[in-house]
């Protein structure tokens, strides 16, 4: 029943219902020296000034032009708390950005009146009411939402038009939801007693919500107490008390909102996919791969800055036109061909697998394979034993036509229990395979660069057809009239106009080569070819390393080296000739025994490249342990097949050329980053699958002032927040301890990036975890306090950001950024689209500055990001997370999935993980 499930979860709200949001922290201000900008002491018309007004029906008032809204000016202001401060106002430089103006009082500013809430006395009750309680209304701040426009802005960013994945949400003015307590005397017990007698009143309040002691309806009652009589079967007559609690505040419900527009897309005929709904009408089958397309929707509502908004984000599921069954079959057959066993064949393919069933269209996942049952088994329903043959026949009116295939075992999820007295096995679910579809893509299927194709032209869509779709969808909820009533009872209205609004798009950086060259990013935000022409910007030369390969495999790895040496020479890098060795074998063991050989008869071996006859993944993993954590030595390994087409071995060589360097301790460019003494840290946290007890956390931290030295650190531990913070906690200290000696200072500013942090740990990281490590550097000599700005990267996510010209929707520009409208409402936070797409639609990053010690605007965090996406050197453009994040996830990733062993500390000052 609608709303069920908001009812419960109400009930844990209920306490937090008094509290306030907190506010985001605000900085002290700590004066700063600045090279390349122009100091100026404040003044008090500088000031944004903001003045106390009770309450119209207009919620802010402006002077001036007319306000532009965004987070940016969020930090902008903050970072003036006092106007008649005589402290200079600090802020991270970049290039070509000039800020000389920065606090012109001729600057236009516009002026926010934020409006004060009083909390008047609540006037006494007539005495027939004294005993009424009424929740005072939980006052709402608004958030900040003006913006300070500067002149100098313009040489770093231009606004452009925009347009988003998200729909308004209007609310009816005399319609919320009004909570009522109702109560029974004489008292009633039985929940369903309950509801039999409040419907007896159901003229009164045709739309509710009751779960069987609050009352929820759209309209508040004529009276704030209300007194009724119901009779019960046995004729008996109950007094019936409803009692006017209060009006539940927005946020309040959300959950609500979302379990209602569950509800909606349900009656609109799609079928559920965890959190995603799809329309199986519309599914879209590609025959010569046996696959059909089901589209579909992920949608959410919630508060942002601007008020109530809907997001919604086209989706795609991949399902088998072939039952389980069938595929049993097929696996069966290759197994026997050769030689392997059958039952343990099947059940590796398939367990851990998602299926669907053709009946209801619910999915399951295939825990385990019982061969020892079949159709014909019985089962207990009701206290009755019924075969698997007559309960479809009896339910769904389907008749099994094999009656000797095993059957799949599912754990039902626990809202599909219907007892909570249930026996210990009734969690156990039976599939049929010959009922059942597998869902999603094997290993094989996504290396098949046909069938990616063939179903990239259904799943990438363009901007303007992905718009469309989402117009499409609430048009089809405002014309199907029992969902079109389902919101209107709410009082919530739904347009199909996705949101527009403004937003900045900063400037194509600069990339730093070697010999002093300075080279534009193009508008692909590609620079390979550039970087093949010039030198790198920190080259070092190979001049012992070795390379070990089969017998067979010889003639490509003397292809490859020269080739090597070729590319070298423009990237301004010298590649001496390798000592060649032969490894006679393919199995693992024989390559770590011929590495360890090689590498303790030359103890000064810059490198080792290891030529693969193919992939094979335990091959991989012994080759690499020994090399990061045994021998600590950098490592290369290729595939054979990698370097077999001569048309591509030069691009091919050039990127293994530029990994190489980066292995060794070299840089390949550079961007310009002006600031000082601070440390750059990225951090990602791997969680192995198969045993969750044990994760590794990517520890990654610049050392120098052009950012591109860094110093890596790995940890593995028990999957806790005590274990996780102490992790990082050991990180710092090892790599403060680093920037010291290359430095010969601390660091005074530490910038850190975050990934792997979902919503529900953002208010533990804010609160503890920040907290311990600002404690944690209390405990280093000399008073060691610096300013630490923490950011969340967010790179999972449903919003969509499109640049909006003449009425048409495309993807925007690398550099774009959303920071209003429908930014979180009580953090500071900011959508931006770093990567260049061909094709499809682009996907923004969202980041979250959870704490701003280092007291950095808006603009330059955003920038800052921006720039930060172009020091990936595994790749000659701009990625989708700043480098440090990436960095940090590659070794994570190597050490948990491959070495799974502390890496060698001689390897920590370089990109080893590449």
């Amino acid at each position: 029943m609608t709303g069920r499930g908001f009812l419960k979860s109400r009930l844990a709200q209920i306490a937090k219902n008094s509290e306030e949001v907190p506010k985001p922290e605000i900085p002290p201000q700590i004066p700063e020296e600045r090279s390349n900008l122009e100091e100026s002491s404040k003044s008090p018309d500088s000031c944004v000034s903001k003045v106390s007004a009770p309450i119209t029906n207009i919620p802010t008032l402006f002077s001036g032009p007319p306000q532009v809204r965004g987070r940016r000016a969020l930090f902008a202001r903050l970072s003036k708390p006092d106007c008649s401060s005589s402290s200079e106002n600090i802020a991270s430089t970049f290039s070509n950005l000039n800020l000389k103006n920065l606090e012109d009082p001729r600057s236009p500013v516009h002026t926010l009146v934020t409006p004060v809430c009083s909390n008047p006395e609540i006037p006494k009750l007539p005495e027939q009411q004294q005993d009424v309680c009424i929740d005072s209304p939980i006052e709402e701040k608004s958030p900040v939402v003006c913006r300070v426009l500067k002149k100098s802005d313009k040489d770093s960013y231009h606004m452009n038009q925009l347009s988003s994945n998200y729909i308004k949400i209007n609310l009816e003015e005399n319609k919320g939801i009004y909570e009522y307590r109702v109560d029974f005397n004489p008292p009633v017990d039985v929940k369903s007693a309950r509801f039999f007698l409040l419907n007896q009143h159901r003229e009164m309040y045709p739309v509710k919500t009751f779960d069987g002691t609050l009352l929820y309806v759209p309209t508040k009652l004529p009276q704030d107490v209300t007194h009724l009589v119901g009779k019960l079967r046995d004729e008996s007559d109950v007094t019936i008390t409803i009692m006017f609690k209060r009006k539940n505040s927005l946020r309040e419900c959300l959950h609500f909102y979302n379990v209602c527009l569950r509800s909606i897309m349900k009656s609109l005929g799609l079928v559920e996919f965890g959190r995603s709904c799809y329309d199986k009408n519309k599914r879209i089958l590609i025959p010569e791969f046996q696959l059909e397309v089901w589209p579909g929707y992920i949608t959410s509502i919630d508060e942002f800055e601007n008020g109530l908004y809907m997001c919604c984000e086209v989706s795609h599921r991949v399902l088998r036109v072939h039952t389980v069954l069938q595929i049993m079959t097929d696996i069966g057959i290759a197994a026997k061909n050769n030689g392997k066993d059958t039952k343990q064949e099947i059940m590796a393919v398939l367990c851990g697998t998602t299926v669907i069933t053709h009946y209801n269209h619910k999915t399951y996942r295939i825990d385990d394979i019982d061969f020892s049952v079949s159709p014909l088994s019985t089962f207990n329903q009701n206290g009755n034993e019924i075969s698997y043959v007559d309960y479809y026949k009896k339910m769904y009116a389907i008749e099994i036509k094999n009656l000797n295939q095993p059957l799949l075992i599912t754990k039902a999820k626990k809202k599909d229990i219907c007892s909570k007295n249930a026996p210990k096995d009734s969690d156990i679910c039976c599939l049929v395979p010959e009922l059942c579809n597998l869902t999603g893509l094997t290993e094989s299927m996504k290396s098949d660069f046909k069938l990616m194709k063939a179903l990239q032209t259904h799943t990438l869509i363009s901007p303007e057809l992905r718009q469309q779709a989402i117009i499409d969808f609430v048009n089809r909820i405002n014309e199907n009239e029992c969902a079109r009533k389902k919101f209107l009872d709410w009082g919530v209205l739904m347009r199909p106009n996705p949101v527009i609004l403004e937003g900045p798009v900063y400037k194509r950086e600069t990339i730093l080569l070697g010999n002093s060259i300075r080279k534009q990013v193009g508008p692909n935000m590609d620079w390979g070819i550039d970087m093949a022409k010039n030198a790198m910007f920190v080259a070092v030369n190979l001049t012992n390393w070795a390379i070990l390969f089969n017998p067979r495999d010889e003639p490509t790895a003397k292809s490859f080296c020269k080739q090597l040496a070729l590319s070298g020479r423009p990237l301004g890098m010298e590649i001496n000739a390798p000592r060649p060795i032969q490894i006679h074998g393919t199995n693992p063991e024989v390559f770590v025994s011929t590495i360890n050989n090689t590498i303790r008869n030359s103890c000064d071996l810059q490198l080792v490249v290891i030529i693969f006859p193919n992939q094979r993944e335990d091959r991989y993993n012994a080759v690499k342990r020994i090399c990061c954590s045994d021998m600590g030595i950098p490592s290369q390994v290729i595939v054979s097949r990698t370097l077999s087409r001569p048309d591509r071995l030069q691009s091919i060589t050039q990127k293994i050329a530029l990994q190489i360097n980066c292995k060794l301790g070299g840089a390949c460019w550079a961007i310009d980053i002006p600031l000082k003494n601070t440390m750059i840290v990225g951090i990602d946290v791997y969680h192995e699958k198969s045993k969750q007890m044990s994760s590794v956390v990517g520890f990654v931290a610049s050392m120098d002032r052009t950012f591109t030295e860094w110093y890596s650190v790995a940890g593995m531990q028990k999957s806790t927040h005590q274990e996780l913070m102490k992790c990082i906690q050991e990180a710092f200290h090892k790599v403060v301890i680093q920037f010291k000696k290359k430095n010969g200072v601390l660091p005074e500013k530490i910038i850190i990036y975050r990934d792997g942090v979902s919503d529900g740990d953002l208010k533990h990281v804010e609160e503890v975890e920040l907290h311990d490590l600002q404690e944690s550097f209390k405990t280093y000599p000399e008073f060691y306090n610096p300013m630490v700005t923490c950011i969340i990267v967010q790179k999972r996510i449903n919003t969509r950001v499109f640049q909006y010209i003449d009425k048409k929707y495309s993807n925007p520009s690398p550099g774009t950024v959303i920071d209003n409208t429908v930014t979180r409402r009580n953090f500071f936070d900011f959508y931006l689209v770093s990567q260049h797409v061909r094709q499809g639609t682009v996907n923004p990053t969202h980041y979250i500055v959870l704490k701003n010690g280092c007291n950095l605007k808006p603009e330059n965090i955003q920038r800052l990001s921006y720039k930060l996406c172009h020091m990936y050197y595994n790749w000659t453009g701009t990625i989708k997370v700043p480098a440090p994040v990436q960095y940090a996830h590659k070794l994570a990733y190597l050490i948990g999935q491959n070495v799974r062993q502390q890496p060698n500390e001689k390897l920590n000052n370089t990109l080893f993980f590449l």
